[in-house]
């Protein structure tokens, strides 16, 4: 037997609580024991199946003496009911994984010098603990790290402490040290240190032009009155060590960027002596507050710290 409704059934109009009365009053054969099996009043559900007729325009259940049976058209919805449980129950099994912190998808932005140093490694030690969650690492300038994560398209940014992070939450994470590299046989390899002001004379190797680094030695030179010659810019610490080696010019580099490559290329890596040669590299979030449990995971991974809850 068809109902009149007011209008056409739509996703909107699906109440799944009022679904699973349904199934309840079906699988029991009794609006009553539904009821006591769901801990419901009797009108209640009574009420609900009644609405759930009204929004599908058709008679679910045949309500008779000895209790309540589905309809034609409640066999069909309860099949479909069926079909869904097991989706249903995923999902929540999913959602329960993220909450825990067991599974997820985790999206990283660093600086070069992240990368270049400890940090895929340490991302590597977490993904072989925990196996469910996804991490996505990429590289880009500070400033674009700090852009990322202000904006949402990165739960974790890596970034120079020379950079303001602005209104983010941040921790420090590690540090570096920053050392002069000079082509083979150059006149200033018989020191056992530098200064910035020792190498501004020379031709200049840096880093893209909006990147953390280079903003840092032109400020310093501009403190000293003078500007870097600079005679190239770079992408990646590989290509700044390419032009240093074969005599281009000479650059600044994070250690761990130029003394593993001393004597592979035949360049020279110096001590920089000044203080800002020792950087504090940075670690942001929006708010830790907010983070799913997969990302705090990582963050107190990575920094050994316990975010405040």
């Amino acid at each position: 037997m068809g109902m009149a409704t007011a209008h056409g059934w739509s996703l909107k109009d699906i109440d799944l609580t009022s679904l699973r009365l349904f199934a309840a009053a079906v699988e029991e054969g009794s609006l009553a024991r539904a009821a006591e099996r769901e801990h419901i009043a009797i009108s209640a559900i009574s009420r609900r199946i009644s609405d759930l007729e009204y929004r599908c325009g058709l008679a679910l259940l045949e309500r008779h003496d000895r209790g309540v049976a589905a309809t034609a058209a409640g066999q069909i919805l309860l099949s479909r009911l069926c079909d869904l449980s097991g989706p249903l129950q995923r999902m929540m099994f999913d959602m329960e994984a993220i909450r825990g912190g067991t599974s997820g998808f985790i999206r990283v932005h660093a600086h070069m010098s992240a990368t270049s140093g400890s940090l895929p490694g340490e991302i590597a030690s977490f993904i072989a603990e925990n196996p469910g969650v996804e991490v996505e690492l990429d590289e880009f300038t500070s400033l674009e790290v700090i852009h990322s994560v202000r904006t949402g398209s990165a739960d974790i940014g890596l970034f120079s402490g020379t950079v303001d992070g602005g209104d983010l939450h941040i921790i420090r994470w590690e540090h570096d040290e920053l050392v002069a590299i000079l082509p083979p046989g150059h006149a200033l390899a018989s020191r056992d240190d530098l200064t910035l002001s020792d190498i501004l004379d020379e031709p200049f190797i840096g880093m893209q032009r909006d990147s953390a680094l280079l903003s840092l030695y032109r400020h310093q030179a501009t403190v000293l009155g003078r500007t870097l010659k600079e005679r190239g810019h770079a992408t990646s610490f590989e290509s700044v060590r390419k032009m240093v080696s074969v005599g281009l010019g000479v650059a600044i580099l994070p250690a761990i960027a130029a003394y593993p490559f001393v004597e592979q290329l035949g360049i020279v890596a110096r001590p920089l002596k000044e203080t800002w040669a020792y950087r504090p590299l940075m670690l942001c979030v929006r708010n830790p507050k907010h983070l799913l449990a997969a990302t705090r995971l990582l963050v107190e991974h990575l920094t050994g710290k316990k975010l405040p809850a």
